[in-house]
C-alpha cells in the first residue's frame, strides 16, 4: 500500500510541476514530501564490424564468419539465416563432423554440416561429385570442406543450386 500512494504522490507532483492540474487550495498546514524519480535508460549495444567492413549485430551467434561469407558472395539479406544454419548445425565450429546421425549412412562436413552422400560423393548423376564438378572441390572425397571458406563457398553453391530448382536456397538445411 505505501507503494501506491508514494506513486500516486509522484504521479500528482508531476502533473503540478507540469501545470495540468491546480493545486487544491490548503486551509490547514500542511506537510509535502518531496519525491525523486529515477529514470533509466536503455543502451542498445553497436553492431561489431568485421575486417572487411561488413556490419554484424550484437545478437550473432557465428558473427566471426559473417565477413568471410560476404567476401564469398552470401547476400546480406541471407546473413542472418546463414547465421543460424552455422549455429545449429555446428555450433560455429567449422571442425565439426557428424559420422553417426544419418540413417543412410552419410556424414555431415564442417561449418553449415554439408552431406557428402548428396554434394561430394560420386553419384550416377555426378560421377566425381556435384561440388567437385563445379568447381568448388578440387580434390575426390570431402575433406576441403572442414577449412571455413570452402565450406562456406560450397553452401554457397548449394544455396544457389536449391534456389534456382526449388525457390528455397536453404531447403537443403530443412529451412
Amino acid at each position: 500500500m505505501e507503494y501506491l500512494a508514494r506513486v500516486l504522490g509522484a504521479a500528482s507532483i508531476t502533473l503540478l510541476a507540469l501545470g495540468i492540474t491546480k493545486a487544491p487550495q490548503a486551509t490547514a498546514p500542511t506537510i509535502t514530501s518531496t519525491t525523486v524519480v529515477v529514470s533509466s535508460t536503455t543502451v542498445e549495444p553497436t553492431p561489431t564490424t568485421t575486417a572487411n567492413g561488413a556490419m554484424v549485430p550484437p545478437a550473432a551467434r557465428c558473427g566471426q564468419w559473417w565477413g568471410l561469407a560476404l567476401d564469398l558472395g552470401w547476400h546480406a539479406d541471407s546473413m542472418p539465416t546463414l547465421d543460424y544454419l552455422m549455429w545449429r548445425e555446428s555450433r560455429c565450429d567449422p571442425t565439426q563432423h557428424n559420422t553417426t546421425l544419418n540413417k543412410d549412412g552419410s556424414t555431415d562436413i564442417g561449418l553449415t554440416q554439408i552431406n557428402d552422400r548428396s554434394w561430394c560423393l560420386p553419384t550416377r548423376w555426378y560421377p566425381n561429385g556435384y561440388l567437385q564438378t563445379i568447381g568448388v572441390l578440387t580434390k575426390v572425397g570431402c575433406d576441403e570442406l572442414f577449412d571455413p571458406a570452402i565450406n562456406l563457398e560450397a553452401a554457397k553453391a548449394i544455396h544457389d543450386y536449391s534456389k534456382k530448382h526449388n525457390g528455397n536456397g536453404f531447403q537443403p538445411w530443412g529451412i
